[in-house]
């Protein structure tokens, strides 16, 4: 007769051996799994060590290249832009110390600063778009310019701003065309005097979100500045102009847009300004390009890779 105490143990003696099975599974699954996350660590750290090495170099190649420019830069520059008159023209949001930064680079080139404006917030809003309609096809239209058909504010925008700070038409159109903008609280002169250019400066504000409206309003903006009712147009900005919604990387993905104007994406750089000067001379004698650090170059400067 099997007695309690023969239950008893059988029954311990089971649950023991369950429990260690689970525990010997468990053990088992987790030498796998700490095994495989361990590879997948080592080769984590060895990748990140391998882009650290790159980006020290990269680093260092660009330390070296700023101090080239700072030291030879104006050497190398010459006077690229000798009796070159330039606009310079603030996008909304630019950076003013970008801006003061490209005319100090224009003046050291043996250009001069024809006019140096800002164009406001209100300009990219697209609230705004029937006020710029309204003023370029009826407000002011200078004598032979010839607006492109279409209800597009940036494209009209572009077609009578580019006309009047290139020197076209009548020379009291360009102080007309200004004032109009300004009543609609959508541009404003700082400098003294404002006249015509033979090249535009479009200083880029940094990111903009993807898709942007102001964004491609400004896109549209700066074809037409480039195009034949406007004249030579250099889009400038930092690296941040040049990511997704930035106004530089637009220009650059457009393929419209990229053969009207050239771009420069680090012109907050020692060498990123020596690119902006030789970019400008070179779009003023008819050779277009896009350069700097980022994607979407032709070189990092002209005649460097280009």
């Amino acid at each position: 007769m099997i007695s309690f105490r023969y239950h008893l143990v059988s029954i311990i003696a089971v649950f023991l051996g369950i429990a260690l099975g689970v525990v010997v599974g468990t053990s088992a699954l987790n030498g796998a799994v700490v095994g495989d996350l361990r590879s997948q660590v080592s080769d984590t750290k060895k990748n990140s060590s391998a882009v650290a090495a790159q980006n020290q170099v990269l680093r260092a190649r660009s330390a070296n290249a700023d101090l080239l420019a700072q030291t030879f830069g104006a050497k190398i520059a010459g006077n690229a832009l000798a009796k070159t008159p330039v606009v310079l023209l603030g996008a909304p949001g630019a950076s003013k110390g970008l801006k003061d930064a490209m005319a100090a680079q224009v003046r050291a080139a043996g250009g001069t600063v024809a006019a140096n404006l800002q164009l406001s917030k209100h300009f990219s809003d697209p609230r705004r778009a029937n006020d710029i309609r309204s003023l370029a096809t009826s407000g002011l239209h200078p004598i032979g310019l010839q607006l492109p058909t279409t209800d597009d504010a940036g494209t009209l925008a572009g077609a009578l701003l580019g006309f009047v700070l290139l020197g076209h038409g009548q020379s009291t159109d360009l102080a007309q065309v200004i004032a109009g903008f300004g009543t609609l609280n959508m541009i404003k002169a700082e400098s003294p005097s404002v006249a015509p250019g033979k090249l535009v400066l479009l200083v880029a504000p940094g990111a903009l979100p993807k898709d942007d409206e102001a964004g491609r309003m400004l896109l549209s903006f700066s074809a037409q500045l480039g195009a034949s009712t406007g004249g030579p147009t250099v889009v400038v900005g930092d690296p941040a102009a040049n990511t997704a919604g930035g106004l530089v990387a637009l220009v650059r993905n457009d393929e419209v847009a990229n053969k009207a104007v050239s771009t420069v994406d680090d012109a907050n750089s020692p060498l990123g300004e020596l690119t902006v000067v030789l970019t400008a001379a070179d779009t003023v004698a008819g050779r277009k390009g896009h350069y700097g650090t980022g994607a979407n170059t032709d070189g990092l400067l002209p005649g460097a890779g280009g």
